[in-house]
Order: structure tokens, then C-alpha cells, then sequence
């Protein structure tokens, strides 16, 4: 297991969520979406801080189960990213949706979700996938 790509993995999740919900980028829609204020939004919550990053370190860790090994002809990045793409889009988009609807959610606010997340776990996938050495797995 390569805790340093689990770790960085898991930092992407961080950072990728930093800028994707930023005010200048989404983060306005999905305030509004949620139904907060400027105030709770800007808020310092560091159980939300603390629990993302270990939820992206269980994520990692998930991904890390399945690098180290190689499909021909495709960068290590790129194999980790399809490997995170397929169950996003197969699972957590899906629940995401079906959650967001029963919720009574905007439809752009269910969306920016499950973008979202699609779009981390293909890079966290990847991310763990180029920093694992191949044939590192064991299992």
C-alpha cells in the first residue's frame, strides 16, 4: 500500500473541492442550491474539514486497492482515472441524482454534486494510480 499516493490523493479531493466550490467558479450556484447564507458558508467548521479529508482518504485508499498494475499502452494516470470514472458514474452519480431529487433539490445543484464527485474520483484514481509503482498490489 503507498500511503504517499493515498495522501495525495486524498489532497487532490481537497483541493479539486477548494476550487470547484469556490465562489468564483460554482460556489455561488451551489450556496444558493443548498440554502445558505454568505455567513454559514463562510463559516469555520472543522469537523466538515476534518471528516472530507478522512471520507477522500477512505476514497484513496479505495483506489489504491486496485494500482500497481498496468494496462499497455496507457499512462498509469489515465488507466487510474478510468478506473475512478467507471464506478462514479455507474454508482455515485446515480445515487447522488436519486438523492438530490427526493431532496426537492435544483436540478443545477444535484448536478454540480454529482459532477463533482465524478469528476474527484477519476482524479484521486489517477493521482494514486501514477504515484503507485506497478505491480505494487497486493490482492
Amino acid at each position: 500500500m503507498n500511503y504517499v499516493a493515498i495522501i495525495a490523493g486524498a489532497i487532490s479531493v481537497m483541493v479539486l473541492g477548494m476550487i470547484w466550490y469556490h465562489p468564483k467558479t460554482f460556489g455561488q450556484a451551489w450556496r444558493k442550491g443548498a440554502g445558505l447564507s454568505e455567513e454559514e458558508l463562510n463559516s469555520f467548521d472543522p469537523l466538515a474539514i476534518i471528516g472530507g479529508l478522512l471520507m477522500a482518504c477512505v476514497i484513496a485508499w479505495a483506489s489504491s486497492r486496485y494500482a500497481g498494475h498496468t494496462e499497455e499502452g496507457m499512462s498509469q494516470f489515465v488507466h487510474g482515472m478510468y478506473h475512478g470514472f467507471m464506478p462514479a458514474i455507474m454508482y455515485v452519480a446515480p445515487v447522488l441524482v436519486s438523492k438530490g431529487l427526493f431532496e426537492k433539490k435544483s436540478l443545477a445543484w444535484i448536478l454540480l454534486g454529482a459532477v463533482y464527485w465524478v469528476l474527484a474520483i477519476s482524479v484521486v484514481s489517477g493521482i494514486v494510480y501514477a504515484l503507485t509503482p506497478v505491480a505494487a498490489t497486493a490482492g
